[in-house]
């Protein structure tokens, strides 16, 4: 009797492994002097509460390996979560704290360093990008060459890149200068309750339409669709918010 291989007794076989697919989400969060008290306050209980959602994402999706890496910038730009990514089931968030300038700049190039050829899986949906801050960079033009950089980058043009201006005093046009989604815009954020809803949709929700987009191993999804943006809250009742 001749034996014949089935193919479903090949992919059930025990030694048969196939590699996941990665999901990276990239976090640049200002940390200067202007963001003391309650923004930085509300930026880290928003990203606690976001990496939480993010972790029963990826349950929901074992099939994808979902990474996290995240610069903070001041006086310079630093990995607070990197320059290795890590996986966001083993991620315990480390509050961040402010002081210093604005390096907006060295933090994108940054990014863009950290995206050139050979940095990035080969089998990878969209990375998520998001760039938070409150007011313009303080390093000249190092910010929009760092953005020209960016965008000449295939997993920088092809990436979701969302921006957050925190507060009323933030760089509308240098944050939509990042942002690759004209329909989405800057999202802003004048108090606690708006950033953690912004932040919950540039993590949780562009993660999810990074995931949904492609479906072919090693494509890269230009102009993915994301879905309308959350509006900010004016008022909310009994609840007294206060701006930032």
């Amino acid at each position: 009797m001749t034996n014949t291989l089935v193919l479903n007794d090949a992919l059930v076989q025990p030694k048969v492994e196939i590699s996941k697919r990665t999901v990276d989400l990239f976090m640049l969060f200002d940390c200067s002097f202007s963001m003391t008290g309650k923004k930085i306050a509300a930026a880290n209980q928003a990203m606690r509460e976001s990496v939480s959602e993010l972790q029963d994402m990826a349950k929901q999706h074992p099939d994808v390996e979902h990474r996290i890496r995240c610069i903070s910038f001041s006086d310079k730009a630093l990995w607070h979560i990197g320059p290795d990514p890590v996986e966001i089931s083993k991620l315990t968030w480390r509050d961040l704290s402010a002081r210093g300038c604005t390096e907006t700049g060295a933090a994108v190039q940054m990014l863009s360093n950290t995206i050139s050829a050979g940095n990035m899986p080969r089998r990878g949906h969209p990375p998520v990008m998001v760039l938070i801050s409150d007011g313009g960079n303080t390093d000249g033009d190092a910010y929009g060459l760092a953005i020209d950089q960016l965008n000449k980058e295939p997993w920088g043009s092809r990436a979701i890149r969302l921006s957050i201006g925190l507060g009323t005093n933030y760089a509308r046009q240098q944050l939509e200068k990042f942002t690759n989604h004209s329909e989405v815009g800057v999202l802003e954020a004048r108090n606690a309750v708006d950033l953690a809803r912004q932040i919950r949709y540039a993590t949780l929700t562009a993660s999810l339409a990074s995931i949904q987009s492609s479906s072919q191993p090693g494509i890269l999804t230009k102009n993915v669709a994301l879905p309308s943006a959350p509006a900010p809250v004016t008022n909310t009742g009994s609840i007294n918010l206060q701006v930032f």
